[in-house]
């Protein structure tokens, strides 16, 4: 039986082959073994046994790749963890009860798109460096507590990070600022460093997670929350039935001819305004008031800025058509 030893540096070795590939390091079985110290054997093994649940390939020049298109960064586990269980997968191959089944499980963690039978339209996310200086430093503060202070473009500030986020898109840092205890949202493409501290916080961590559950945009502000009620109009009401737009949504009222009387509690207005706007005409504002003369100004002003569009477009055509 392998040692110890032999078996972490063998699982750090293919560990370490996987993320060469997936991060398009293109290397030879000479560059690898040089690389690891080992035989060109072992390299071999690694490559056409033990990771041979995974589409490597060759270029033109005889270099290690993934096939076109396929990439581990986005999968449930990290390298290491990915290794592991193909390891101990693979150690069944010479059981044939369970030969197809190790297939099945290695196939779906390794292609789970493909797999899956359902197909959902994700909004596109803004790229995320997973392996730059400052999602690594976020990650190792959240994974052990530690307080960090992350420099923004004017100033610097001391956080409690919870959780990398999206909203929209986008990505954030969902944290705690030391200075006023508020939970706030950090863009990360706006942190330029990150410096872990020696100190930890307490946090429960619990709390948190409802806390962020109970967001709905990156506008999210702590310590505020207030109340919108909305008409629903009978033609889009299925739609508000069958799905809560927002973790707050609650329907108070179903009229006879349809209309839903709905209120959410949010604490920002942005939590809600583009679910509003999207709607419209078939919702209508009944409280706060300020929220709806606010989308009825900007809506009004949408409107001035699309007939001036409208009259420079036709004076530019009447132009032309006089030269």
């Amino acid at each position: 039986m392998a040692s110890k030893k032999t078996y972490d540096l063998a699982l750090y070795r293919l560990s370490k082959i996987l993320t060469m590939l997936s991060n398009n390091e293109r290397v030879t079985l000479k560059e690898l073994q040089a690389e690891f110290g080992v035989s060109l054997r072992t390299i071999q093994t690694d490559i056409y046994k033990r990771l041979n649940a995974f589409p490597i390939d060759k270029d033109t020049q005889g270099r290690l790749k993934f096939s076109d298109g396929f990439s581990l960064n986005k999968s449930m586990l990290d390298h290491h963890e990915m290794v592991l269980l193909s390891l101990v997968l693979t150690s069944f191959k010479d059981n044939q009860q369970f030969d197809k089944t190790s297939e099945s499980i290695l196939q779906k963690l390794i292609y789970p798109n493909f797999f899956n039978p359902y197909y959902i339209k994700h909004t596109s996310f803004e790229e995320l460096e997973e392996t730059s200086s400052v999602v690594c430093g976020i990650k190792e503060a959240i994974e052990n507590k530690n307080i960090i202070t992350i420099t923004l473009c004017n100033t610097s500030v001391d956080v409690e990070a919870y959780k990398i986020a999206s909203y929209d898109g986008f990505w954030y840092l969902f944290a705690k600022d030391i200075r006023d205890a508020k939970i706030k949202t950090f863009m990360i493409s706006n942190i330029k460093e990150v410096s872990l501290t020696q100190e930890k916080h307490t946090t429960n961590l619990i709390n948190i997670q409802q806390v962020l559950e109970s967001t709905h945009s990156a506008w999210f502000d702590d310590g505020e929350v207030f109340e919108v009620v909305i008409e629903v109009f009978p033609e889009i009401a299925e739609y508000f039935l069958k799905r809560s737009f927002l973790q707050s949504q609650e329907i108070l009222e179903i009229r006879d001819d349809g209309t839903l009387l709905i209120r959410f509690e949010i604490t920002h207005y942005e939590d809600i305004d583009n679910l509003v706007k999207s709607w419209l005409p078939h919702i209508k504002i009944i409280s706060p008031k300020h929220f709806k003369y606010k989308v009825y100004e900007e809506l009004q002003a949408y409107s001035c800025i699309l007939i001036d569009v409208h009259i420079n477009a036709k004076q530019c055509f009447h132009t032309r058509i006089v030269k």
